[in-house]
């Protein structure tokens, strides 16, 4: 039972459930995550680092830049993550907050971001 209150608490924040739902669709490093939420780094470091917590996102090194992925089913889930990735993933498709969020990942340049935000 505290896994699930877990992970109700870490998702009873709006934009983290939109990080979710943007997840589940496409991997993203967390400047591209404050570009499009316009949030600062440090902000979008802080809901990373609960969803990280909470076992719902995970990350890679992909050449210079860290990237946030929805972690797949399989043995290193529990029940509770699974339903509520599940839940998030049938949820929310024609919501018109979610699917802008989706069209400007699909169409950021990661190197200019990064330029932008003075990271690369």
């Amino acid at each position: 039972m505290d896994k699930l209150i877990l992970l109700f608490t870490v998702l009873s924040d709006k934009i983290r459930i939109r990080i979710v739902k943007l997840l589940i669709k496409k991997m993203c490093t967390s400047f591209e995550l404050a570009e499009i939420f316009q949030t600062t780094d440090d902000e979008m470091k802080a809901h990373l680092n609960e969803l990280r917590h909470s076992g719902l996102i995970s990350e890679v090194t992909d050449g210079e830049f860290v990237t946030y992925f929805v972690k797949g089913s399989g043995a290193i889930f529990d029940k509770y993550t699974q339903d509520v990735l599940n839940i998030i993933s049938k949820n929310f498709n024609s919501d018109e907050v979610v699917l802008n969020d989706y069209t400007k990942s699909r169409t950021m340049n990661r190197d200019e971001v990064a330029k932008k935000r003075g990271i690369s």
